[in-house]
């Protein structure tokens, strides 16, 4: 599946270097190509940051930063596309370093996912808030839980 994807976007890029080559010549097609890389690592290392920043201050809330992790994958996958020569990959990747456009991203992703994510076996998901009583409780008292070692 993930082939016939791979050939028809590397077509598709040909075609459209090709189609803006001959609109306005081949040394404009090539200066703005790499415009839009030097745009788009600049938006990646700034938008990179601001995630790291976020995950951050949710793992001092007391809070999971899965959102943020999303959105941390999210801007990986759109360096990846900038890092692709062609204005397509470039226009998805500077998709994926705009807030609002990687929001959309990730809530698609999960509505479509959703039921295969969340339904796992053997799957646990963990959410501890901070709260008055985690204040007050002892932090030597013993962790309860099971072990066990397959052989």
């Amino acid at each position: 599946m993930i082939f016939p994807i791979f050939v028809v976007v590397t077509l598709a890029e040909i075609y459209v270097l090709v189609s803006v080559g001959d609109a306005i010549g081949a040394w404009s097609t090539i200066l703005l190509v790499i415009i839009t890389a030097l745009i788009g690592s600049t938006l990646l290392k700034q938008q990179g940051w601001s995630i790291m920043a976020k995950a951050q201050q949710s793992i001092a809330e007391g809070r999971t930063p899965a959102l943020e992790m999303l959105e941390g994958v999210v801007i990986l996958v759109s360096g990846v596309l900038l890092l692709t020569p062609g204005f397509i990959t470039d226009g998805l990747g500077l998709l994926g370093l705009m807030p609002w456009s990687r929001r959309y991203f990730i809530n698609h992703f999960l509505e479509k996912n959703a039921e295969r994510v969340f339904s796992q076996r053997n799957s646990v998901f963990i959410n501890r808030t901070k709260s008055s009583e985690s204040k007050t409780a002892n932090k030597d008292e013993p962790i309860e839980g099971e072990f066990w070692e397959d052989k």
